[in-house]
């Protein structure tokens, strides 16, 4: 067998719990090839998991003398240093490994585990380092929970995560979120807005118009915001108030081809055929290929009894 050959029969070995088999076969690779560093590290692996953890460590930093910038192995060996709270060796090889590969998230969880369990006094350090671990890993909940462990009420903590849960669909736990945001700032529009998403989402229209209008209570001129509650005020067919929350968001945005579309859909509702029929048409000028709004000018036009005309709009919405 050939070096490489030798290797992986060593990691069967090992992966089959002979260790000792591992250890000689990764001996008699060194002996042929001594700068063969994956057999360093499996007998540092075989090591670890006999508990034999300083002689381990020190086979991983063999291999480094022979390969100084192997990141991952000073992580190794920091894990082998903090697993026996040996905190300053493992403080000094994780953040070696961090100058070598800054995107080990692994590793300022880790470092922040640290400073949190030795240095309850110098939370900066472990929250600085959580931070970066968000930063690198921005989607990972347990960072997020982690800093609110120490700063339960951090308003732009508890917003990130709850966008987090939204984003993964997890709506419960995200108005949770969103609500321990609000105790320390109720008047965040943001905060209004994606709970009246959410509880639009879960049905709950009553309480997603009430969020809608804190938001703009705080931000007066948000299209967005208009757009949203208008939709849910027409699920309540609540029409009039609809249609003045599509005006208002045109208004502010008359680029936003979805709000014409809206307002038209909505005017068709209390039989304000000829605007509607308008507006459609400023939703199609904004947005040609879009065959929903072919589909409603044709609808409405059918309503008036323009046949024809209704006729080359369905024809345009088959096309789309």
């Amino acid at each position: 067998m050939n070096v490489v050959e030798k290797h992986q029969k060593a990691r069967e070995y090992l992966a089959q719990g002979k260790m000792d088999r591992a250890i000689a076969l990764c001996h008699q690779i060194i002996e042929v090839k001594p700068d063969f560093i994956p057999a360093y590290q499996t007998v540092g692996n075989a090591l670890e998991i006999q508990g034999n953890l300083k002689a381990a460590i020190n086979w991983y930093f063999k291999a480094l003398k022979i390969q100084p910038n192997l990141a991952e192995l000073y992580k190794m060996i920091g894990n082998l240093y903090s697993r026996q709270k040996q905190w300053d060796e493992a403080i000094f090889s994780y953040q070696k490994a961090i100058k070598l590969q800054p995107n080990l998230t692994e590793v300022y969880e880790n470092l922040g585990d640290i400073f949190r369990q030795r240095y309850q006094d110098n939370l900066t350090a472990a929250l600085s380092h959580y931070r970066q671990a968000i930063d690198y890993d921005p989607q990972n909940e347990s960072n997020y929970h982690k800093i609110l462990e120490t700063q339960p009420y951090h308003p732009e903590i508890c917003c990130r995560l709850a966008n987090i849960l939204f984003r993964k669909n997890k709506l419960s736990s995200a108005i949770i979120f969103y609500q321990i945001a609000l105790i320390t700032e109720p008047e965040n529009p943001e905060i209004h807005f994606n709970l009246g998403k959410i509880l639009t989402e879960q049905g709950d229209i009553q309480q997603a118009i009430y969020e809608y209008q804190l938001a703009l209570e705080i931000e007066k001129n948000n299209p967005e915001i208009y757009l949203n509650l208008g939709i849910v005020l027409a699920k309540k067919e609540r029409w009039s108030e609809a249609i003045a929350s599509y005006r208002r968001t045109i208004e502010i945005n008359p680029k936003l081809d979805l709000a014409y579309n809206y307002l038209g859909e909505a005017l068709t509702k209390v039989g304000e055929l000829e605007e509607a029929i308008y507006v459609f048409e400023q939703a199609i000028n904004l947005n040609p290929t879009s065959p929903l709004f072919h589909k409603n000018l044709g609808d409405a036009l059918a309503k008036q009894g323009k046949i024809d005309e209704a006729s080359v709009a369905y024809s345009r919405f088959i096309e789309c």
